[in-house]
């Protein structure tokens, strides 16, 4: 009998510590089940609503484990819609709310904890899409440097056609020719009156000219023209060449030359004119 009751006391003993193996590790397990299981690094998405004060992340600091932003926030009725976008840095079972606070520096309360447990291993699901995302090729067609080097020649054209297009040029002085000088005048009709190529025209331009270099160094120049005529028919070197100048100009077929007439000219221009006293 105390045998029997030894047996039995064992199994008793046995059978207890076999239900509280198998309760705890159940025990265990639905735990593991209500954190929400997310692989590190990769970003997920979480909806909280609340009614109290508003949301805020905590400062971040080097080393934390999960980081938190709010990626947007809406007004339903009384409460707050927060989009909050977590990542999870270090395997684990992490609080999502212990990562918020309230932006008036209050309690926050009323909010239920939102577990999550960073698992190292990837899904097969998420193995899945890094695949399907490392086998699609990103390639950028055309001349991508070919436009840069055009786009930038336009562009220094263009630059150019401001500061240069419009702007008034500078003005280029051009020097005239000098005027040539009486005697040189006088030159250029004897040549043609030499030549036989000698004008109308040009022969009474001829006497301009002559009378007003003959009447230099005789008269003053705002002398009157009858008084001039008077001086240089009396001076020595003027008197022979103006009364033959005035025969051959005036007197069709006297008997003064123009070979004659062109020495006399240059005769009288070559020395100094003296009045005749």
């Amino acid at each position: 009998m105390n045998a029997f009751l030894a047996f039995f006391r064992r199994r008793w003993v046995l059978g207890s510590f076999a239900v509280l193996v198998v309760a705890g590790s159940l025990a265990w397990w639905l735990r593991r089940e209500d954190n929400l299981n997310v692989p590190l690094g990769v970003e997920q998405a979480a909806i909280i609503t609340y009614t109290g004060p508003g949301l805020v992340v905590k400062p971040f600091h080097w080393g934390v484990a999960v980081n938190v932003r709010i990626a947007q926030v809406t007004q339903h009725g009384a409460s707050k819609v927060y989009d909050v976008r977590y990542l999870v840095n270090i395997e684990g079972d992490h609080d999502l709310i212990g990562y918020l606070m309230t932006d008036n520096g209050t309690a926050l309360t009323g909010l239920p904890s939102f577990k999550v447990h960073g698992d190292p291993k990837l899904s097969k699901e998420l193995e899945a899409r890094v695949r399907e995302t490392e086998a699609v090729g990103i390639e950028v067609r055309g001349h991508y440097k070919a436009t840069l080097v055009v786009l930038f020649i336009l562009w220094i054209g263009w630059l150019l056609m401001l500061i240069f297009y419009g702007r008034a040029k500078k003005a280029v002085e051009v020097l005239a020719a000098p005027e040539p000088t009486a005697t040189q005048q006088i030159e250029a009709l004897l040549s043609k009156l030499e030549s036989g190529e000698l004008t109308t025209v040009e022969k009474a331009k001829l006497e301009m000219l002559l009378l007003r270099c003959w009447r230099d160094g005789l008269v003053a120049a705002d002398t009157p023209m009858r008084e001039v005529l008077v001086a240089i028919a009396g001076g020595e070197q003027t008197g022979d060449a103006l009364l033959r100048l005035q025969r051959w100009l005036h007197r069709p077929g006297s008997e003064v030359a123009k070979v004659e007439i062109a020495q006399l000219i240059r005769s009288s221009l070559a020395t100094p004119l003296v009045h005749r006293s």
